[in-house]
């Protein structure tokens, strides 16, 4: 491996799967990149992970870890760093002053790049329920396309309450007959809200509007599954429960210190694309990736957007190089554009 560069073209914040395939772009173009891995995932505590054609159902440790080794068993342009990196700024770096970024992990070690990719992914945010972190996520689900299919075969509980709960319901459907739809409480006097339970009780799902008391861990599979007890009645037992959890970023912190615009925290708070090309952000050589910049977080697209993002900063770094290679040869020709037509 040869001496890692000062200065490399990328500092790729994030080691999941949208970091990854952005690293590989970068390595199988020989070009330079680092990537810092916090080692800590949104799917920490799942065994297996859906929906990547030829890693279906594969742990998403092996996955990490088979993506990882085969960049660094085979390709010498790019370098991985676990640490977390806790401060992120714009930067003129070296003799050419280049508008490039320097980062710092927790540590106090820094490092500078050309441009820089966040990958950095997404947190849920729990409901204040009683038990909830405990039966997260061995048997509270946020994808039914990730984790029904395991699951089927035994009751589904959807605890939601909201315009889009009949498209979660007939989703849960296809998994088994027997779907009860939690509202946690009163339903809102919201028309839209109303219908949507509607077309869930047409679709022979069940609607209990008592407020949960408290969750409880059965057991380690669906079979035993996860009991919900309500703050009057009778309580009521499922395989698992579905419900689409708000999610905030995973390092807003150094979003908001590159000044990088995010959409609406209502629109879902993730940052803001300005190109979907090629994931540029609104700060020039800020491009992002992964579920950090997608309201549909799902390994597929991350990588997809791993890749666009780290496009996107070789087109730039690209361009600016020939931008300035356009400016000295118009110097050398006394101000004429093009060398041939000079000569």
């Amino acid at each position: 491996m040869p001496p890692r560069p000062q200065i490399v073209d990328a500092l790729i914040i994030g080691g999941g799967p949208a970091g990854l395939a952005a690293s590989l772009a970068y390595a199988r173009t020989r070009t330079t990149a680092i990537v810092f891995d916090s080692q800590s995932y949104r799917n920490e505590g799942i065994t297996h992970m859906h929906t990547v054609p030829s890693r279906d159902h594969i742990n998403p440790y092996e996955f990490r870890s088979i993506a990882r080794e085969q960049i660094t068993s085979r390709y010498p342009s790019v370098w991985f760093e676990n640490v977390t990196i806790t401060q992120a700024a714009k930067k003129q770096l070296g003799k050419e002053n280049y508008d490039g970024f320097e980062v710092t992990d927790g540590e106090g070690q820094s490092y500078q790049g050309k441009k820089l990719i966040l990958a950095t992914g997404s947190r849920d945010v729990y409901p204040d329920i009683e038990g909830f972190k405990e039966n997260w996520p061995q048997h509270i689900y946020q994808c039914l396309a990730c984790d029904g299919f395991e699951q089927r075969g035994m009751p589904i509980g959807i605890l939601d309450c909201s315009p889009k709960t009949a498209h979660f319901t007939n989703m849960a459907l296809n998994f088994d007959a027997r779907v009860t739809v939690l509202t946690n409480g009163a339903v809102p006097e919201v028309a839209a809200i109303k219908q949507q339970l509607r077309i869930c009780e047409a679709w022979g799902a069940k609607v209990d509007s008592r407020k949960i008391k408290r969750l409880v861990n059965n057991g380690p599979t669906h079979e035993e599954g996860v009991t919900v007890e309500f703050e009057e009645g009778e309580p009521l037992t499922l395989g698992f429960i579905a419900i689409k959890t708000a999610t905030v970023n995973r390092s807003q912190d150094l979003i908001d210190q590159l000044g990088v615009e995010c959409v609406e925290p209502a629109m879902g708070g993730h940052i803001k694309i300005v190109n979907p090309m090629f994931n540029s952000t609104s700060v020039r050589g800020v491009f992002a990736g992964g579920d950090t910049c997608a309201p549909m977080k799902q390994v597929t697209i991350s990588m997809a957007d791993g890749l666009k993002a780290a496009a996107g900063a070789g087109i730039e770094i690209a361009t600016e190089k020939e931008m300035a290679t356009q400016k000295l040869l118009e110097e050398d020709f006394g101000g004429v554009s093009g060398g041939y037509e000079a000569l």
